[in-house]
């Protein structure tokens, strides 16, 4: 009795393999456009215009705006289709207050456990971090370049903290859209104060002074809040002290 050949056909195992790229790279062409806000919230996206846009078939892009949508980016209805999603003061509060609770208790928590080399690596970051600032005070596109060592500073601080649980639960906040945003609200003085908290956050996790990392990563977040807020998603900060007014 003849078996099934275990072999996929190479040819259609080649289209699997361009299907991915052109999915991959659908996906990160809008994703980019999405953080760049060039879309506003609410905007309707067709897959035909998205399709000619990048240069790929409809199939990709319908893939891409699947993910996008389970990733929070997006929502999706049956009548209009793909749209870009709006966050309501309500949403971005909530995102923030997470970031407080569980980030300052990572700081407090790694004060206690980072290493040498782990402080030489949030130095690192730091010298990263400013000689993009610096480039970007000419050029305010740079600073999306500013996220990429930014996330990879939070999260040594959070991996330093040594809890199993804190990462995923912080990254589920943090990957949030609307968080990822945030650097593009930043005026100078206000890219220059979140440069000094990262350097002050790797001071007091050298010094292994907990509460002193806790208090700045708060300082920090707050930040992040006020300019989130006035970046039109609303009114002013709801209190002197940021999130709920708390």
């Amino acid at each position: 009795m003849l078996r099934p050949s275990a072999h996929k056909d190479p040819e259609g195992a080649e289209e699997e393999v361009k299907h991915g790229h052109a999915a991959s790279r659908a996906y990160a062409a809008i994703r980019e456009g999405l953080l760049r806000d060039t879309w506003a919230s609410g905007t309707r996206l067709l897959e035909a215009d998205l399709a000619a846009r990048i240069g790929v078939s409809r199939t990709p892009v319908r893939d891409a705006l699947r993910r996008l949508v389970n990733e929070g980016f997006l929502e999706y209805s049956a009548n209009i289709g793909c749209r870009v999603r709006g966050w309501s003061e309500d949403e971005i509060a909530s995102l923030f207050d997470l970031r407080l609770e569980l980030e300052s208790y990572a700081a407090r928590r790694a004060a206690e456990r980072i290493d040498a080399a782990g402080i030489a690596e949030l130095n690192t970051l730091c010298d990263q971090m400013e000689a993009i600032a610096t480039e970007a005070l000419d050029a305010p596109n740079l600073r999306d370049d500013l996220t990429a060592p930014n996330d990879a500073f939070h999260m040594r601080v959070i991996e330093a903290a040594a809890n199993p649980l804190l990462a995923p639960m912080i990254a589920s906040v943090t990957a949030a859209p609307v968080v990822l945003r945030t650097f593009r609200r930043y005026d100078a003085d206000e890219i220059a104060r979140s440069m000094n908290h990262h350097r002050e956050i790797a001071a007091a996790l050298a010094a292994g002074n907990g509460e002193w990392a806790a208090a700045v990563m708060r300082s920090h977040i707050h930040a992040g809040y006020v300019a989130m807020r006035r970046g039109g998603t609303g009114d002013a900060a709801r209190g002197p002290n940021g999130p709920h007014g708390r």
